[in-house]
Order: C-alpha cells, then sequence, then structure tokens
C-alpha cells in the first residue's frame, strides 16, 4: 500500500539450485546433469517470479478503497463516530447496572464509588482508543505498528494504575467495583447493536 518493497524471488533461485543438482547428494557437483533436463529457461523464471509478485500484491491489495475526501468517506467517518458514541453509552449503562452490587458490597457507597471511577477509566479507553486508530490510518505500516503498541501499553498502564489506586484509597470493594466497570468495553461492543437501536428510536442516532 505504501510501496514497501518485496523480494519473493529468493524461492525462485533456491528451486533453480535444487533442480541443477547442486544440492543432490546422488551426482558429484563437477559432473553435468545432462544438458537442460530438469532446468527452466530464464523466461520461464521471470514468469514464475512475476507470479509470486502478483499474488503478493493480491495479499496486500485493499479490495474496496474509499476515494479520500468523497461522500462515501465523510459517511463512513460519520458511522464510525457514530459507533464510538453508542459504545460509550453501553459502558455507561452497564455501569448503572453494576450499581446493583450495591445490594451484597459493603461498604456499599465505597463500591458505589469505585464502580463511577472504573466507568470513567472505561469512557477514557474507548476515547483513547478511537483517536489513536485516526492517527494510525496516517502513518506509514511499520510506524503505525510501533504507535499502536505504544498505545496500547498506555493503556494498560492506565487501567492497572487506576485499579490500584482506587483499591488503597478506598479499600478491596471499590477496587473490585472499578475492575468490573473497566471490563465493560467488551460486552458494550458486543450489545453496540441493540444500543445503536435504542439510541436511533429515541432520535439520539441516524
Amino acid at each position: 500500500m505504501f510501496g514497501r518493497k518485496q523480494y519473493p524471488g529468493l524461492r525462485g533461485i533456491l528451486r533453480e539450485m535444487m533442480s541443477d543438482g547442486r544440492f543432490d547428494d546422488s551426482q558429484p557437483a563437477d559432473v553435468p546433469s545432462g544438458g537442460n533436463d530438469g532446468l527452466r529457461t530464464p523466461e520461464e523464471i521471470d514468469r514464475e517470479i512475476a507470479s509470486e509478485e502478483a499474488e503478493i500484491e493480491d495479499e496486500n491489495r485493499v479490495v474496496d478503497p474509499i476515494e479520500e475526501g468523497s461522500e462515501r468517506a465523510a459517511a463512513e467517518l460519520r458511522e464510525a463516530a457514530a459507533i464510538h458514541r453508542d459504545l460509550i453509552v453501553g459502558c455507561v449503562a452497564l455501569g448503572l447496572l453494576l450499581l446493583a452490587g450495591m445490594i451484597w458490597a459493603r461498604p456499599a457507597w465505597r463500591y458505589a464509588l469505585g464502580v463511577a471511577a472504573g466507568t470513567g477509566v472505561a469512557v477514557y479507553l474507548l476515547v483513547h482508543m478511537y483517536r489513536s486508530i485516526g492517527w494510525e490510518l496516517t502513518m506509514e505500516p511499520g510506524q503505525a505498528e510501533r504507535y499502536a503498541r505504544g498505545r496500547s501499553v498506555r493503556r494498560y498502564l492506565v487501567v492497572a494504575l487506576s485499579a490500584v489506586a482506587v483499591f488503597l484509597a478506598l479499600g478491596k470493594a471499590a477496587g473490585v467495583g472499578c475492575l468490573l466497570a473497566v471490563v465493560t468495553i467488551k460486552p458494550s461492543a458486543y450489545m453496540q447493536p441493540l444500543t445503536a437501536g435504542i439510541r436511533r428510536k429515541l432520535g439520539f442516532r441516524k
């Protein structure tokens, strides 16, 4: 996609060496193999290399490219932003459901504070991931991979430090509530179609 150079001809060279008898223990290396039997012409080798390059290009080719600045690109961006809001709403809704644990958690108010803190961390992670993806799309593959790895480490650190801070400041019940609220990101992704439908009926989503 970004002009990354490929070197697919190595396999063709190795195959040619094998067919030339250079790695054949049954015959000395200095004994002719009998004319051109089993050997391919340079044109055949070039055709094989071209075929391998075509296969690699097909694997890396974007099947359905979207032209930058087009109406379709704008529509895709709007849909991505709407899905992002669906996920945030889902996390907040699940955080409210987790407050039912106050019936069993003691002290209940500390558990509630932990859930609130965890919900805030979950929303932060969603915003962080959304913005990171936007930046990654403007980078070359290698740079984007390093950037994504660094941002992922940062998110893990935020989760770990938040849970530890809540646990030390408010106790075990708050720490458990915080962790439960943070992991609502995954369930909110599964329930995103349902959240989108509800928001659409309420007029908050087109």
